[in-house]
């Protein structure tokens, strides 16, 4: 450790000596304490013989008020001298951090191994650990006397450091020595199953550390394994399931069944199905989707072998037509673990596996092969092949209905059925056609709450997010952010905070509150939330990861830090190619680049923002997949707001115009993409002097005509309206107004 020293005058020789840091003389007290206390019974012990043995720079000999000035009451002492014998203990033992911790087994291992160290120390310092023990509750005559006449104990002030932490917390009458060493495992056990802020994370190595202590006063005799193995199961329960729910408990039942399968290596169809039953519990759980695709990997590799080896048996045919059909759904389950972390290429081929398993190994399974469909027309919608989605999908939903009507009670079919809707949904608001989508996102939440009842149901409250999602896309983010909220707060209660749908609500709440012009609303919502964190950008999913990043620079931007804001995103954007991107122009690189050049033009480098703007344009235009066309259409209008700003008008209006023509590409022609380039045209003329040209573009934005979702095209809370009404009002233009007694709410289905 660094010395720090503080030059002081000797009052007797007038030279200048050193004088230690707080940290430092902590330190030095700490080895004194550990020597006298290891030699003399507790009670016998006096603050001048500790005080005499300290060493430290300048003069020596220092007095028991000295003492008490820097520790203030025995317990620090105590608590100290446990520090300093447990780090001569910890230099000395082979121990090395666990490595990477992979599973919720490994993590109980990790833990038992810590805590072994704890106790074994324990046992070898067992005569000082009990004078600790004597001194971690006493409480001094000037503490009693502050106590009886009820002034309180005012804590001093402690470093920052190892020995001004374990301070802080013995003046409180806790045992922390521990905590420094139990945190980073905590952390890494933590992280297996969910994610914890790091200062909860230290709170609960606190907790630990002193719960370690006492129980090892307590029991003296057990075992080290045992005692180990008993506190870890406590840290489990007290800590890990509070924070995780079941999660832990069933991920490592389903561990613990598989391992044993496969290490008997007798039967590889009960391997096959242990392993199936922890892919089952990871997604269920929607926190740990990479380890999902590894583990689902292996279940599909286990199936695929499982035919040949039936062959040999009597029932050879209906083993071998139970293991296809496992190996269908298993390659369905590595597509959506594998989705949902954002790797859209290994969810295509273990889609299409799954058909083609289906199609040529289960005598065409129809069911089989329309799920997969489905998830693959939604891939198709993501990527840009908007067209190719809808007619698959179209598809789907024939097939899914006709099923249905068959056996018009069947619950299994007419969830299947609500899920394409929900798809169809999904992929009309990705294709621009917002009105479309809001009205299938009515009939969705319609048809939910009259099948599951009210909107509790964890299946209605998605349906409600839906509706939110393209509401928000229609251009109304006032009503969308109520449905959005009430989603939110349904799904929060049966879902683990670090989960993806609980950060996936948070964050259309945050773009809905940047459509509505609030970015601090962003910061409030994604700020220390764990959709942020590298741990879920590399264990949940990159893209929903990344795309939080991105809302928080563009807020950032918004408030005025738009310098900050860009470096942190150029930084994601550098990372970003460590990642399972899709071939060609991935859409989140797409975004990423799009709003690091909203962010340049918020800086005033216009000539920067059109360059990677223009590059984007091309990419999106040439590209057989990409981004949807919606987004195309925001990358073309802030084109020509760069072209604008660098006064190329010609180039300006041709962007403008062409997020107009994008509606023959299928987009609503009042899709808010649309009406922004109009109105961003509209002001380019009336700059110009040119009002009538103005006006024109203007028209669409004002128009309050209900369209047929029944809304008009423009919420009155949306800000493009009211910008729009602002500049019509400056140029002399009638301002058509909201037709009389509608009410926006009014609208909704009532919660």
């Amino acid at each position: 450790m660094m010395t720090i020293l503080v030059q002081v005058t000797d009052q007797v020789s007038g030279e200048e000596v050193p004088v230690a840091a707080q940290d430092e003389r902590l330190t030095a007290i700490a080895a004194a304490a550990a020597a006298v206390l290891r030699q003399t019974p507790y009670h016998v012990v006096r603050a001048g013989d500790v005080a005499a043995a300290v060493r430290l720079p300048g003069p020596q000999g220092r007095s028991a008020v000295w003492l008490y000035n820097e520790v203030h009451n025995r317990r620090v002492l105590v608590a100290l001298a446990a520090a300093h014998a447990w780090q001569e203990f910890v230099g000395q033992a082979n121990w090395s951090p666990p490595g990477p911790i992979e599973s919720v087994t490994a993590a109980r291992s990790a833990v038992v191994a810590a805590l072994s160290m704890i106790v074994t120390f324990h046992r070898a310092e067992q005569p000082l650990m009990t004078q600790v023990g004597y001194g971690i509750g006493d409480i001094s005559t000037a503490e009693k006397r502050q106590l009886a006449a009820g002034s309180g104990l005012r804590p001093p002030d402690w470093p920052d450091s190892p020995s001004g932490r374990v301070a802080a917390a013995a003046w409180h009458g806790r045992c922390d020595v521990f905590s420094d060493f139990l945190r980073p495992v905590l952390r890494d056990c933590t992280e297996s199953v969910t994610y914890l802020a790091e200062s909860d994370v230290a709170e609960s190595a606190s907790r630990l550390s002193d719960v370690t202590f006492r129980t090892c006063l307590a029991d003296r005799d057990g075992p080290v394994d045992l005692v180990a193995r008993g506190l870890a199961a406590l840290w489990f329960e007290r800590d890990l399931t509070r924070l995780a729910g079941t999660l832990p408990r069933d991920l490592e039942s389903g561990e613990t069944v598989l391992a044993a399968v496969a290490r008997r290596r007798t039967d590889p169809r009960a391997e096959a199905n242990a392993s199936a039953v922890v892919v089952r519990v990871l997604l269920e759980a929607g926190t740990l989707h990479h380890r999902c695709v590894r583990e689902a990997r292996r279940t599909v590799s286990l199936w695929q072998h499982l035919p040949a080896e039936a062959s040999g048996q009597a029932d050879a045919m209906t083993d071998a037509g139970h293991d296809r059909q496992r190996l269908s759904d298993a390659a369905s389950h590595l597509g959506l673990a594998a989705a949902r972390y954002g790797d859209r290429r290994s969810a295509a081929e273990a889609w299409e596996l799954s058909r083609r398993t289906a199609e040529q190994g289960l005598g065409h399974d129809r069911s089989r092969i329309v799920r997969a469909d489905n998830n693959l027309a939604a891939l198709a919608a993501e990527t840009g092949r908007g067209r190719h989605a809808e007619t698959v999908i179209t598809e789907v939903l024939n097939t899914r209905q006709a099923l249905l009507e068959r056996q018009p009670q069947d619950a299994p079919s007419w969830r299947r059925l609500t899920v394409t809707e929900r798809t169809r949904t999904d992929i009309a608001r990705l294709n621009g056609r917002a009105i479309e989508s809001v009205r299938l996102a009515t009939g969705l939440l319609a048809d939910r709450r009259a099948r599951l009842g009210g909107l509790a149901h964890a299946d209605t409250a998605e349906a409600r997010s839906v509706l939110g999602q393209t509401l928000l896309s229609a251009g109304h983010p006032t009503v969308a952010r109520r449905h959005l909220e009430e989603a939110a707060d349904t799904r929060r209660g049966r879902f683990l905070p670090s989960s993806y749908r609980v950060q996936e609500d948070l964050i259309w709440l945050a773009k809905a509150a940047l459509v509505l012009e609030h970015p601090r609303t962003v910061l409030d919502l994604l700020g220390g939330q764990t959709a942020g964190t590298d741990w879920f950008r590399d264990r949940v999913s990159f893209r929903l990861g990344y795309t939080a990043r991105r809302l928080l620079a563009l807020a950032g931007g918004e408030l005025g830090r738009a310098d900050e804001a860009a470096a942190n995103l150029r930084t994601d954007r550098e990372h970003l190619a460590d990642c399972p991107l899709d071939a060609g122009l991935d859409p989140l690189a797409a975004d990423l680049d799009r709003s690091l050049a909203e962010l340049a033009l918020l800086q005033g480098e216009a000539a920067g923002a059109a360059v990677v703007l223009t590059r984007l344009a091309d990419a999106e235009a040439e590209a057989e997949a990409g981004p949807p066309l919606p987004a195309h259409g925001w990358t073309l209008v802030l084109l020509g707001r760069a072209a604008n700003l660098l006064g190329d008008g010609r180039r300006a209006a041709e962007c403008f115009g062409a997020v107009t023509d994008l509606a023959t590409a299928g987009i609503d022609r009042y899709h808010p993409v649309v009406l922004t380039a109009h109105y961003d045209e509209a002001v380019r003329c009336a700059a110009l002097g040119d009002a009538s040209q103005a006006a024109k573009l203007l028209q669409p934005v004002l128009d309050r005509t209900l369209l047929a979702h029944g809304r008009p095209a423009l919420s009155e809370a949306h800000p493009l309206l009211a910008k729009a009404r602002a500049l019509a009002e400056r140029l002399g233009i009638q301002v058509p107004h909201t037709p009389a007694g509608l009410d926006e709410a009014s609208l909704d289905i009532d919660a």
